[in-house]
């Protein structure tokens, strides 16, 4: 899996370095500087270039953020809602809630479309990168908008991946004229490989928001565009609305595993389903199991915190859910195997799939992390929601927006002036008071899935941060009811089999055990993970082998 995965990415980097980014591949073993993990090569070396030219991680961050919403705009965007965690040394942490926010006229109906205008809340991105680089930033906010200009301007050419889920949804964008003109040809078609996509109006956004990017795009004319489209197409959002949107800090919290402080924020974040996750793994010594028990755990414990969601939507005082006696009562429900697996375990290593690039088209998000050797750690997560979100944009701005009333987080509230929660979880984890790693994943509601199977591989298992992102995951088998609640059954769940994932002995010891178990034989079906890792004075990042993102190889901090 790795060496298939070093292949693509070093292949999609030199293609996008020669034909449209001319500049010097910065992953690699410097003397100081930091890491930068992202979804897009070209991301991740926009944030590099920003920490070479003296940039913090902050600088570094905003930059691939931007960058994403021109190269992969499917997945996230200036339209789109984010939370973030930035931490100093282990010493201070900050949460940053950009999530979007139901428009004060907003009606509910249980019609629940799937897109259009009625699906569009106020975006949070840019507040959110704005108050970020306000209390953090070090280098003027129009020095990072500048890899997202270049390739909006000058063109871009999007990865298999991104072609094919603007392909999965081509004749839905087709129906939005700024849509249709950046993303289809005249026949409605998807353009085809290779094809370079200029957005002459997404550059000029980012040229407005590169001076004071919370005023320009909240108070100025960027606001009234936002507001006149949605009113012109019978959506909610007016002028006061956008005007009126602020950051508010995000729910953090931290807790103890093992001798590890796991960093995170709670709703309308995801982090408290990691921490309720990891509570229950926490009551079992990890040498008592092997691989296949573990899964079964994992699974149980992830099915119990994700059908949680909805006992304490919003999560006002997140610690005191562990302190009191959840766990406990939950424990009761976990049944496992008596015994560890018989069989030899065998993974699927000769077997080779394809990836999965939709999958779930409402499961699309991107993740950023970064870490720079003056110790300055940031975990950021973005999303439209589902593939393009709401699949329409403002013609003269050039973005998409976020999806966020209406199906997507139907197991949600939405109600006026709310941000609705999601399972979008920002982490970072520290050991003896330093900063060991920041990670987080993409993949909706098998985010904190994904981010708790890597977190218990590495701390519980003692993998390298390598090995525990490729390793093979499991995700619980769930269902949406009549009433908008999550239906899961604990001793149900799905398996990774691509590649060197689970193999038949697994599935056989499962089976035998009274598990009901689905194998999945496709790369990123079990959540997206980027992450960077300090030991000593080295830092390493690592992308998820299943999708198309890069990361710093290793940096060596003076």
């Amino acid at each position: 899996m790795y060496k298939a995965f070093t292949f693509k990415i070093v292949f999609s980097i030199k293609l996008f370095t020669i034909v449209l980014a001319p500049t010097e591949l910065l992953a690699g073993n410097h003397e100081s500087f930091g890491a930068v993990s992202t979804s897009h090569p070209l991301a991740t070396e926009a944030g590099e270039a920003i920490l070479q030219g003296g940039g913090n991680s902050i600088d570094a961050i905003i930059a691939a953020s931007l960058v994403l919403s021109v190269v992969e705009p499917t997945m996230s965007g200036l339209g789109g809602r984010a939370q973030a965690l930035v931490s100093e040394k282990g010493k201070k942490f900050v949460g940053y809630n950009g999530m979007t926010e139901i428009p004060q006229s907003f009606v509910y109906t249980d019609a629940l479309p799937t897109s259009g205008y009625s699906t569009v809340a106020v975006p949070g991105l840019v507040a959110l990168l704005a108050k970020m680089h306000s209390e953090f930033g070090s280098v003027p906010f129009e020095q990072l908008t500048s890899h997202a200009i270049d390739y909006a301007e000058n063109g871009v050419r999007f990865l298999p991946g991104e072609r094919a889920r603007q392909q999965s949804v081509g004749e839905r964008i087709y129906r939005n004229l700024g849509m249709r003109e950046i993303f289809t040809d005249e026949s409605g078609d998807i353009h085809p490989e290779n094809h370079l996509t200029i957005q002459k109006a997404l550059a000029n956004t980012l040229r407005l928001i590169s001076n004071d990017p919370h005023k320009s795009f909240y108070q100025g004319d960027i606001a009234k565009s936002i507001a006149r489209d949605s009113q012109n197409n019978s959506g909610f959002i007016e002028l006061e609305d956008v005007n009126n949107y602020e950051i508010v800090p995000g729910n953090y919290f931290s807790f103890k595993y093992r001798d590890r402080v796991i960093h995170s924020l709670a709703a309308p974040a995801g982090g408290m389903l990691i921490a309720k996750s990891l509570s229950i793994l926490k009551k079992f010594d990890y040498a008592d199991f092997d691989e296949d028990r573990w899964a079964t755990l994992v699974s149980q414990s992830l099915a119990l915190s994700i059908k949680s969601m909805n006992e304490d939507y919003y999560e006002k005082n997140p610690a005191a859910v562990l302190e009191a006696d959840w766990t406990e009562k939950k424990l009761a429900k976990v049944r496992l195997p008596t015994t560890n697996n018989a069989y030899t375990r065998i993974g699927n290593e000769e077997i080779s799939h394809k990836t999965d690039w939709i999958l779930n088209s409402n499961s699309h998000t991107s993740h950023l992390s970064v870490f720079d050797c003056n110790g300055l750690a940031v975990s950021l997560t973005q999303t439209l929601g589902p593939i393009f979100g709401a699949k329409v944009l403002t013609k003269e701005l050039g973005f998409p927006y976020a999806s966020t009333m209406g199906s997507y987080l139907r197991t949600g509230k939405q109600k006026p002036g709310q941000r609705p929660r999601t399972s979008i979880a920002p982490v970072i984890v520290t050991k003896d008071g330093d900063i060991e790693m920041v990670i987080g994943a993409a993949g909706g509601i098998r985010i904190p899935s994904a981010i708790t199977q890597v977190l218990s591989r590495v701390i519980d298992q003692k993998m390298n941060l390598n090995k525990a992102i490729s390793a093979p995951r499991i995700h619980p088998k769930m269902s949406i009811n009549d009433e908008n609640e999550r239906v899961i059954n604990l001793k149900a769940f799905e398996a990774e089999m691509s590649d060197n994932g689970w193999g038949e002995n697994s599935l056989k010891y499962w089976i035998d055990n009274g598990f009901d178990v689905e194998s999945k034989y496709s790369r990123a079906s079990f959540g997206r993970v980027n992450a960077v890792m300090k030991k000593s004075n080295v830092i390493i990042g690592e992308s998820d082998p299943d999708w198309e993102g890069a990361a710093t190889t290793m940096v060596t901090c003076n």
